[in-house]
């Protein structure tokens, strides 16, 4: 089994697909901030993709989504992190604080990229994360951060794996 969290219109094949909202007739809706991952038996999925999810959760319950995560995987099943890279978007500010995304500028451009598209309701950063904060996050929940780094833009991707 492979879970892609937080999917929206990226609906992939041989997932289960799960957002907040029922974005497709194939998407299951959890709210995972609230429910986490509950329906899904211990250590029962391969995979489990969570791009651009993360930092959709509240703080505090970031660690709470993170160990059930953990606990859904198989050993050594494998976690992809998609979240935004906030030291390279600090970066961006401070040198150019004006800089644009598409037709977004200067602080509608930062609001966008901090707290989020806020295109509908669930849709605002709630947490955020450098390189180093999330790979220490990830090895105390008890996961093998096996590559972390930033994708060349505002964004981390990290690869972990469940540890035995």
């Amino acid at each position: 089994m492979r879970l892609n969290l937080c999917c929206g219109d990226d609906v992939r094949d041989g997932y289960i697909n799960i957002d907040v909202r029922k974005t497709k007739p194939s998407v299951l809706v959890i709210d995972l901030e609230k429910d986490l991952l509950k329906p899904f038996p211990d250590n029962s999925a391969d995979e489990i993709i969570a791009r651009d999810c993360v930092e959709h959760i509240s703080w505090r319950r970031v660690e709470d989504l993170l160990r059930d995560i953990h606990r859904v995987l198989r050993c050594s099943g494998r976690l992809y992190v998609q979240v935004p890279d906030l030291e390279a978007i600090a970066k961006k500010v401070i040198l150019n604080p004006d800089f644009c995304y598409g037709d977004l500028c200067g602080w509608k451009a930062i609001s966008f990229w901090v707290y989020g598209a806020q295109d509908y309701p669930e849709n605002m950063h709630k947490t955020g994360f450098t390189i180093p904060t999330l790979k220490k996050l990830m090895e105390s929940i008890g996961f093998e951060v096996e590559t972390i780094q930033n994708d060349g833009g505002t964004n981390i991707i990290c690869w972990c794996r469940k540890k035995c």
